[in-house]
């Protein structure tokens, strides 16, 4: 099969993929973000969290407006192209100022809402449903290359298959928001190892990130496997078989999927001086059985030539590392012990008590030099060295000991344990931790 080498144009992209592999109740389904978060919470993929739905104006007479202190973020249903988002980065339960720099009281907001119920942002001006969510906080690396709002990175899903992706930088002139076409700057990135090339602000290639020195090329997205993962993952169950999937990197959950768009726009190939159309054609007829096999396809097709030079190596680590433990929206940082001795990870019965986490009905024995003991068990959520790792850990008194967490070599996979880097020790003994029930 022959492969085009020119770039995708709108109306090829809306006759050869949008009629064809995205049917009308998906579209719909995806042009309504309020039912593409129900959708993800659903499948259990990560978003950030839903506040608040006003679909009346007696929902907007019976809310008390307590809000988080930090900010929130206002969306329309339906709304297209980043219109009527109102992101407060603070709130007092009366008023609050937006990351543009106006500020909103209860009544404004209100007002603001009405408009959304008019339809006065969505597509082709229906009525519309309005609704709150969870602000995110960025990820520190992005808050050091961000000029302003929330930093996002679009991908290309087709057939499974991540194709393209970019790294969108909001600007003061796109008011916060991450739309390239209200002035915000594509940052094309590799799909083989997540570090960023070229860039396009105002349909222009630039070198630098406007107003400052930081080069567009080299910055290496955190959490880049688990970012594939989960775009591949969204493209599957919104049942669009073209996607353009938008995701954050929050600092104490990270990656989150933010939106599903079914008419991704076009201009992610200038940040990637690639065909976008090429790339759909190579994959348009491959058998794709698992998610896994999606990620090697995107990964062996569409890798730079620079990136082989790039050593994908395991992370290697200390035997002390902080570790982020995540629990139904709160987290909090812990300094933990790598032990390849110790089969699964532990936990003082004190972080289950700081972060609520829920005891598991199975219970597991432990072998160690101290004998045998019976052990409760929780499901654990947290980040190492920018991994996201689920496991099951075992609880236990560790009150007197100095790290309150060990992390067992079953959830230090894809990591090297290097004992000469500098660490502190602890006293305690290896625990040899074996399964016994499941």
């Amino acid at each position: 099969m022959s492969i085009s080498k020119g770039i995708l144009g709108l109306n090829a992209r809306n006759f050869l993929y949008i009629r064809k592999y995205n049917l009308p109740s998906p579209k719909q389904r995806a042009d309504n973000k309020l039912e593409t978060k129900k959708l993800l919470i659903r499948n259990k993929i990560p978003t950030n969290k839903l506040l608040q739905v006003f679909d009346n104006r007696e929902s907007i007479k019976n809310f008390d407006w307590s809000l988080p202190e930090e900010g929130f973020a206002l969306k329309p249903a339906r709304g297209y192209g980043g219109e009527g988002i109102l992101i407060f980065k603070n709130w007092n339960n009366q008023k609050g100022e937006t990351i543009s720099g106006e500020t909103f009281d209860v009544r404004q907001i209100e007002s603001h809402i009405l408009d959304i119920f008019e339809g006065a942002y969505s597509l082709q001006s229906l009525p519309d449903k309005a609704y709150i969510e969870e602000k995110i906080t960025p990820q520190h690396f992005l808050k050091k290359i961000d000029l302003m709002g929330l930093p996002d990175i679009r991908i290309i899903v087709f057939n499974k298959v991540p194709v393209m992706a970019m790294l969108r930088l909001p600007t003061p002139e796109s008011k916060g928001k991450a739309n390239l076409h209200l002035g915000a700057v594509g940052v094309g990135i590799d799909l083989r190892t997540g570090i960023t090339k070229d860039a396009v602000y105002r349909g222009t290639l630039i070198t630098f990130i406007p107003n400052t020195k930081i080069k567009t090329r080299g910055i290496k997205i955190p959490f880049w496997d688990q970012i594939l993962m989960l775009a591949s993952k969204a493209q599957f169950v919104s049942r669009l078989g073209l996607a353009g999937v938008d995701i954050v990197i929050d600092e104490n959950i990270g990656p989150l999927i933010l939106e599903i768009n079914s008419r991704p726009g076009l201009s992610i190939q200038n940040a990637n001086l690639a065909s976008l159309r090429s790339r759909l054609e190579r994959v348009e007829h491959i058998n794709i059985p698992s998610f896994e096999r999606a990620i090697e396809v995107s990964r062996s097709l569409f890798a730079d030539d620079f990136s082989d030079k790039v050593d994908l190596d395991p992370k290697v680590l200390s035997i002390i590392e902080p570790i982020v433990v995540i629990n139904e929206g709160k987290s909090k940082m812990y300094e933990a012990k790598l032990d390849t001795g110790a089969f699964r990870t532990s936990l003082d019965k004190d972080v289950v008590q700081e972060l609520n986490l829920e005891y598991q009905k199975e219970k597991i024995l432990i072998k160690a030099a101290s004998g045998q003991q019976e052990r409760r068990v929780v499901k654990l959520t947290f980040n190492l060295a920018g991994k996201k790792i689920t496991t099951n850990a075992t609880v236990a008194e560790r009150g007197h000991l100095k790290y309150p967490i060990i992390v067992g070599r079953r959830d230090l996979k894809g990591f090297l344990i290097n004992p000469d880097l500098p660490e502190e020790k602890s006293g305690e003994a290896i625990e040899d931790i074996e399964i016994s029930t499941e």
